[in-house]
């Protein structure tokens, strides 16, 4: 396993950032995360954070102790936060977890569609599915990442289950930590046709259909992992969090 020291350049920032408060701290890092910036193994100095959004170390900690307690940063002692590294086992437990929970995801949003509960819901995923592929058409990486994840957590929320929206919103960071951790950085998580044809079995109203095509697109993100090896590159804060 090949792991290199992350760097924290002196990069300063502009003086008229707002001061940021602990949910910004923890935002922004999510976003990071979410958005394919910040690397697994990068270790978050409480000091160097404290810089960046000029506030106190404390107000830092209690946002790597909330991103803790998310499994997104491993705190070890003495030695400080880190953005968390899964193992192999634990990405795939991530996406076997999805693959029982997501077609029941698609299952249930059918049914709330057939009893006229959701009907802006296939209105609601084109459109979404249609600024992913836009994001994609201007090689902007960082919002296609962004609303491919979205997609996932837009089906979850149209299916009416605050449980299943919850679950969604926690699994989708730790699955783009596993990607980051065992696929190339530049590689595309979610292909956004397979999004299009699951949301044309929704519209289907074919539960059985959409189901299927669901766990094969979760297997196709676990078969592109690259699970015998792990890399970690080098990165700035300051441009992963404000870049």
């Amino acid at each position: 396993m090949n792991k290199s020291k992350s760097t924290t350049s002196k990069t300063t920032l502009p003086a008229t950032r707002s001061v940021a408060s602990q949910a910004d701290i923890h935002q922004s890092v999510y976003n990071a995360i979410v958005e394919h910036r910040l690397l697994p193994g990068t270790k978050l100095s409480e000091e160097r954070v404290a810089e960046l959004f000029a506030v106190s170390r404390t107000q830092v900690r209690g946002a790597l102790q909330r991103l803790a307690v998310e499994q997104l940063v491993t705190l070890i002692p003495n030695r400080g936060a880190f953005v968390t590294m899964p193992s192999a086992d634990e990405a795939r437990d991530v996406l076997g977890v999805r693959r029982t929970l997501e077609p029941a995801v698609v299952a249930r949003l059918i049914e709330r569609i057939e009893a006229g509960k959701a009907p802006t819901a296939v209105k609601q995923l084109r459109a979404l599915v249609k600024r992913e592929q836009q994001a994609h058409a201007r090689d902007d990486r960082r919002q296609a990442v962004r609303l491919s994840g979205d997609f996932h957590v837009l089906l979850a929320e149209l299916s009416g289950s605050s449980i299943l929206s919850r679950l969604m919103r926690e699994l989708t960071p730790l699955t783009c930590l596993a990607i980051l951790t065992f696929e190339a950085p530049t590689a595309v998580a979610c292909p956004n046709d397979e999004h299009a044809l699951l949301i044309d079995a929704i519209e289907a109203r074919d539960p059985k259909t959409a189901a299927q095509l669901m766990v094969e697109h979760l297997r196709h993100i676990e078969n592109a992992l690259k699970l015998d090896a792990q890399a970690v590159q080098e990165v700035d804060l300051a441009d992963v969090l404000f870049g």
